[in-house]
């Protein structure tokens, strides 16, 4: 599958080709071999060249929300693969975000409440899980409409923790302080 990937001025051609559950994947001209595995109604856990990212794929107004690190990137992709690509992290309309523990582990920190407007990259929620804490953000923008866990929680692999409901608009008193 081909398609092209614009962020901002940059365009990039994309190749994906598949082959026993395992994928290459070209960007530019750099090859790299991906496994991936898709966490129960989560994001997806990646494994390049020996290093895992765990990744939060969203949608917002046409464009492709990925959160990797600790950092959001907003891209446009554009070609055959856009069709049927599954949107993790955010409804299947592609509006707000149900957010999953991927793994188990114990709640750090909660830094939103019901009613907080977020947009993509906002921090949501802090889970320790196997002596790394892991900081998971907002993809896409919205008001949070659940939040699940409250800190020193233990949690399982697929217990929600924060769901947001994109394209909401708080009122008035909302984020008021």
């Amino acid at each position: 599958m081909r398609f092209v990937v614009r962020a901002g001025a940059e365009t990039l051609p994309v190749e994906v080709v598949e082959r026993d559950g395992r994928y290459r994947v070209r960007l530019g001209e750099e090859w790299l071999d991906v496994d991936v595995r898709v966490l129960s109604s989560g994001p997806y856990s990646l494994l390049i060249a020996g290093a895992s990212y765990l990744v939060h794929v969203g949608e917002e107004g046409g464009d492709v929300v990925v959160a990797v690190g600790g950092e959001t990137y907003r891209m446009r992709v554009e070609g055959p693969g856009r069709r049927g690509r599954r949107s993790l992290g955010g409804s299947s309309r592609g509006a707000g975000q149900r957010l999953v523990a991927p793994m188990p582990g114990r709640v750090v920190a909660v830094h939103v409440q019901p009613g907080d407007r977020v947009d993509p990259g906002t921090p949501l929620v802090v889970l320790e899980a196997m002596k790394m804490e892991n900081e998971f953000r907002a993809t896409a923008s919205g008001v949070v409409a659940e939040v699940g866990v409250t800190p020193g929680q233990a949690v399982n692999a697929g217990d929600l923790l924060v769901v947001v409901a994109g394209g909401a608009k708080p009122s008035s008193s909302e984020g008021a302080t």
